[in-house]
């Protein structure tokens, strides 16, 4: 029997296909998710927002990360594509919203490699004495983005396997920390000096309200992020869609449990540990000392180097797959023959990444508001994103025949919530950390849509080719006989 008529290459030719097992697709979403990160920095941050609302701003968040990876799940069990949740959207709503789509997915890949970055390279100072120096900072920020760009270069292979080791290593670690902590007791504040139970348990504005729930959100931006990996994982159609659901699905319960100990710990403890940035590790010195809150800090850069890894593989794959179909320049769609890594798309991702954060932490900024300004920018490209997937999924499984109407619900509750929840952190939330960095975001998104309107008028042939997934090649068929 003749074979089928089908292609001599790939679309996405140049990619290391089918050489990556599950738990490599897995460490993608779990490292850029980076439950160890999150725990380090993101419950002060939701608590010092939300007060008493910050253990239900973590369950709310954890839901609607749920129902949007539920909805991101069905699109995923039906394409591999490199451009991942970019492909996706392309395919169900068509190229233009996927296009804003997968803008919006670079700058938040992107913010979070800034951010993740620079927290490596904080913990690291802190580690070695060096917290308090702004030029120690920021050399550590270019070693850490050396060596992840190096690593990046070998193959994500090595990579996911890294960022699996550093991610359970560091984990560990921080929950043992906190369970010493909760069986101690924690340290409490004097009789001189106010409680964090006074913002711990204070009832929040709406728009405080509304950026604490963003800020829990950032706590599992990046859990669709395997999604990129479907060229390169052995069984596509199997492994993605289980990493995409059960990342945020366990992540959440770790999540959440550690936001209720220190919430527990931080009602009792002095005001002033919760304002110092570094909640977790002001309690950790309080109450334990010694080698302990050298473990921490090892840990939390340990989580932040694999965070940094994992957003910037994700960045460098949707570049790819833009680069490929012509969206972005074709230079970025070139892949090394040897290892299959887009070595342009990394050399064009890692200088903005790593020179960021130098520059503003040179100007005198903070280490920490560089980091939490980075991640707020992160989160509102990711609602974007989360937001129009979820209405591209029931698009895509109508257009090819399969729409159910669970799928449409779910999709259409995760779409309305994530767009109502951007709305809200950008139009109602504080100035600081809130609208402030929603104008960033929206200036960041503007080299995107001006490409997009340059695409339509001058190669719309070029924009119609948004959303390349990877399809079967006349070498990829079975032959059983001649």
């Amino acid at each position: 029997m003749p074979a089928p008529a089908l292609a001599a290459t790939s679309p996405v030719e140049g990619l290391r296909r089918r050489r990556l097992g599950f738990l490599e697709v897995l460490a993608q979403s779990v490292a850029v998710l980076a439950p160890t990160a999150a725990l380090v920095t993101v419950p002060a941050l939701v608590a010092a927002a939300g007060g008493v609302l910050t253990v239900p701003a973590f369950a709310a968040a954890g839901a609607l990360v749920v129902l949007v990876a539920w909805s991101v799940r069905h699109a995923a069990r039906r394409m591999a594509a490199v451009g991942g949740v970019y492909s996706y959207c392309a395919r169900g709503l068509g190229p233009v919203t996927g296009v804003v789509c997968g803008w919006a997915l670079v700058v938040a890949y992107a913010a979070l490699a800034v951010s993740s970055c620079t927290g490596a390279a904080l913990y690291a100072a802190a580690l070695l004495g060096w917290a308090d120096e702004p030029a120690a900072v920021a050399l550590g920020v270019v070693v850490v983005g050396a060596g992840v760009g190096l690593v990046a270069a070998r193959g994500v292979q090595l990579s996911a396997r890294l960022v699996l080791a550093l991610e359970a290593v560091s984990l560990t670690l921080v929950l043992v920390l906190l369970g010493v902590l909760l069986l101690g007791g924690g340290p409490r504040a004097g009789a001189a000096e106010p409680a964090g139970a006074v913002l711990v348990d204070a009832v929040p504005t709406a728009g405080g309200a509304a950026l604490a729930l963003l800020l829990a959100v950032t706590a599992f931006m990046g859990f669709e992020s395997s999604s990129v990996l479907g060229v390169e994982s052995r069984r596509p159609l199997l492994f993605v869609p289980r990493a995409v659901l059960w990342t945020p699905a366990l992540g959440g319960v770790v999540l959440l449990l550690g936001a209720a100990a220190q919430v527990v710990l931080l009602r009792e403890a002095p005001l002033a540990v919760l304002l110092s940035g570094a909640p977790l590790d002001g309690l950790v010195r309080a109450e334990a000392g010694g080698l302990l809150p050298s473990l921490l800090d090892a840990a939390a850069a340990a989580a932040f180097v694999a965070c940094t890894s994992g957003a910037v593989t994700a960045l460098v794959r949707v570049l790819f797959s833009m680069g490929r179909e012509g969206v972005l320049p074709s230079a970025l769609g070139e892949a090394r023959d040897r290892t299959g890594t887009p070595v342009r798309a990394l050399l064009a991702a890692l200088p903005p990444v790593v020179l960021v954060p130098v520059v503003v932490l040179l100007t005198g900024a903070p280490p920490r508001a560089v980091l939490s300004g980075a991640v707020t920018v992160a989160a509102f490209g990711s609602l974007l994103a989360y937001a129009l997937v979820s209405a591209a999924a029931p698009a895509l499984l109508h257009r090819i025949g399969e729409l159910t109407r669970p799928a449409l619900v779910g999709g259409v509750v995760a779409s309305a919530s994530c767009a109502v929840l951007l709305v809200g952190a950008a139009v109602a939330g504080p100035w600081a950390g809130g609208q402030s960095m929603a104008l960033v975001f929206a200036a960041l998104l503007v080299p995107g849509l001006v490409r997009l309107v340059w695409l339509r008028r001058r190669h719309p042939e070029r924009l119609a080719r948004a959303g390349v997934y990877d399809e079967p090649t006349r070498r990829s068929l079975l032959r059983t006989g001649t």
